[in-house]
């Protein structure tokens, strides 16, 4: 489990429903694979904070929380923190991120598509950029304390 804190409410919440399937196929338009709840852990990430799936209940791509944001790429985890540039994207994360081999920007739309007691979920574009390829995709950004 994580913590003990105010948060932890929520932290129940994304332990059952963002842990990812092993084994789930990628996308071919990207090179982000699910992450778990245990990569989160791993690099000490906890309390409110938001993350990215392409699709409706789908796995976690990209996740968020305080200075930290992790994704996974060629099943390696990739520890991000806020890029200068970065501006607040919601209370406690932020909207750029860059590790030494990627950078990931997350457009949100501010439409907001579903809102629970601690959550909202919003339409987001994630923009991935590895080298000199930029990749978009469209997803929702799920963020919540």
């Amino acid at each position: 489990m994580f913590r003990s804190n105010r948060f932890g409410r929520l932290a129940c919440c994304v332990a059952v429903t963002m842990v990812a399937p092993q084994g789930h196929a990628r996308s071919p338009d990207t090179l982000l694979q699910p992450s778990t709840i245990e990569d989160w852990r791993a690099v000490g990430m906890d309390g409110t904070g938001c993350y990215w799936s392409a699709r409706r209940n789908g796995p976690v791509l990209f996740a968020a929380a305080g200075q930290t944001a992790v994704t996974k790429v060629a099943g390696r985890v990739v520890v991000l923190a806020p890029a200068p540039e970065a501006r607040e994207l919601f209370p406690f994360t932020y909207d750029a991120w860059t590790s030494d081999r990627l950078t990931i920007r997350v457009n949100d739309s501010g439409v907001v598509r579903a809102m629970g007691e601690e959550t909202v979920t919003t339409d987001a574009l994630l923009i991935v950029t590895a080298g000199a390829k930029a990749r978009r995709m469209r997803g929702s950004l799920i963020c919540g304390s």
